[in-house]
């Protein structure tokens, strides 16, 4: 065959369905499964839940049972009840974990496949730069979900399957919605965080470090001006705040804290993940256009 016409092997595999961006949630996620760090912490994560398990079943088989001798002690006992205040305690105590973890897994996977070259192999395949974003973020948002949404409605099956009738259930049917909404209101910030800042450095170490910063700048931000404003509405500037306070609007009926306004809890949430969404959109998209 003459040299001018041998060329590189054309593909000849199918192109994926609608739903290209599996492909890179499946890579990603597979690799984390067969991760033995990750397994450990996985496990280290769900320390909180099994406590929280031995909490339930306490309160339903125990404090239940009236012939059982511990139930007069128990049922004065504030920190054993078994309700929305509990869920919404349970979650914003986990939302640190899934900050972690979701530096853990999310650092990485931008910056370090620019540095090997992998953004060529996945742009030479029929995916989209669009496809390729959205597979990252489903990744890290399943694994922010064990922590958090995942262990939640366990813990409310749980409660419903060891009640003695269906009052439970009248109570609780509207606690998955509750629950889902504020896990992704907990998880969608820290992937998109974690994902821009992967997309702005070139390596992990320095995608962590700079989350890190951002972070207890924020923090430190609003507690200052909350206190050389002598206003407490100020609070709103750090994000953590912000995040619970929507999380306080969909389990609790409480005064709020610091009384923030959901409302503006709720923009500050969605531009700041808007903005993270768009530095990560910039930088695949100009590394799609190069390839």
């Amino acid at each position: 065959m003459p040299i001018y016409r041998q060329t590189y092997r054309s593909f000849e595999g199918t192109a994926p369905g609608r739903f290209r961006w599996l492909t890179v949630a499946k890579q990603e996620l597979g690799l984390l499964n067969r991760n033995r760090v990750f397994l450990a912490l996985v496990i280290l994560g769900y320390i909180h839940f099994f406590f929280r398990v031995l909490q339930v079943m306490a309160a339903d088989m125990i404090m239940t049972d009236p012939h059982n001798p511990l139930t007069a002690h128990l049922r004065h006992v504030a920190l054993l009840a078994v309700d929305k205040e509990m869920i919404f305690d349970f979650l914003r105590l986990q939302a640190p974990m899934t900050f972690l973890m979701s530096i853990y897994v999310g650092a990485g996977m931008i910056c370090e496949d620019a540095r090997n070259n992998l953004l060529e192999v996945y742009f030479s395949k029929p995916l989209r730069w669009l496809d390729y974003v959205v597979g990252k973020i489903v990744a890290v948002l399943v694994v922010g979900m064990l922590f958090t949404a995942v262990q939640a409605l366990l813990l409310t099956v749980l409660h419903n399957f060891l009640a003695s009738d269906w009052t439970t259930l009248r109570t609780t049917y509207w606690w998955p919605l509750s629950i889902m909404g504020f896990s992704l209101v907990l998880t969608l910030p820290c992937a998109l965080g974690v994902l821009a800042s992967s997309a702005l450095s070139s390596t992990r170490r320095y995608a962590s470090i700079a989350v890190f910063i951002v972070l207890f700048t924020d923090l430190v931000v609003g507690r200052t001006l909350q206190l050389l404003m002598h206003e407490r509405t100020y609070a709103i500037i750090a994000f953590p705040l912000a995040l619970n306070r929507i999380g306080e609007l969909l389990f609790l009926k409480r005064r709020p804290l610091f009384g923030l306004s959901w409302e503006w809890s709720a923009i500050y949430i969605a531009v700041v993940c808007v903005v993270l969404l768009w530095i990560i959109c910039r930088k695949v998209r100009r590394a799609e256009i190069a390839v």
